[in-house]
């Protein structure tokens, strides 16, 4: 396509300007704001895997910005009950905030959570990290979320972190490993 000669071009910071509000419109118009919804967990599947009820739906949810050990990896029963406990204190309601599924078909999203005896809301993964029982994580990402939380709980010794960092084997590898090297790793540490 030829350009008209004729027509002047349009100065450089009017085009940046032009450009701005477009992408201010895109913005403003175009992100829908994510809904939050007060559901109920009925099931705490392991600590990162919840079934909650919502609208009498019932739905398995993955908590974005952590990975928790799988049932049959070592402190997996642990970080399973800790949470049940948590939610158990928190009447089994939550917060949860959808952002898509998985690969699986559940629901990712971020849950919030009154702790009691303040009954202040916080971001549960956030809790699950800095109690130990949860690694920071978040596939794809340059910057994870809860890095210093985990760092503080494994120079504390927090939950699965109380044999040492070395001991604990992150879920991302355990799900590789074959049944003889989890044999190996099912041998709870002597503290």
């Amino acid at each position: 396509m030829k350009r008209n000669r004729t027509s002047p071009r349009p100065p450089v910071p009017l085009l940046l300007r032009r450009l701005a509000a477009l992408l201010l419109t895109v913005a403003v118009v175009g992100t829908p704001a994510r809904a939050q919804e007060l559901v109920r967990v009925s099931r705490v599947v392991d600590a990162d895997t919840y079934e909650v009820l919502s609208q009498s739906q019932r739905e398995r949810v993955r908590l974005l910005g952590v990975d928790a050990p799988e049932r049959s990896q070592p402190f997996g029963p642990a970080a399973t009950d800790s949470v049940r406990v948590l939610l158990s204190a928190a009447g089994g309601l939550v917060e949860l905030t959808r952002a898509g599924t998985d690969r699986y078909g559940r629901t990712l999203g971020a849950v919030r959570v009154r702790l009691a005896p303040t009954q202040q809301l916080v971001t549960l993964d956030s809790v699950l990290v800095a109690r130990g029982w949860d690694w920071a994580y978040a596939p794809g990402r340059q910057r994870v979320r809860w890095v210093q939380e985990q760092q503080r709980a494994q120079a504390g010794g927090r939950g699965l972190w109380r044999c040492g960092v070395a001991a604990a084997v992150p879920p991302w590898l355990w799900r590789e490993f074959k049944q003889e090297i989890k044999r190996h790793y099912r041998v709870d540490c002597p503290r």
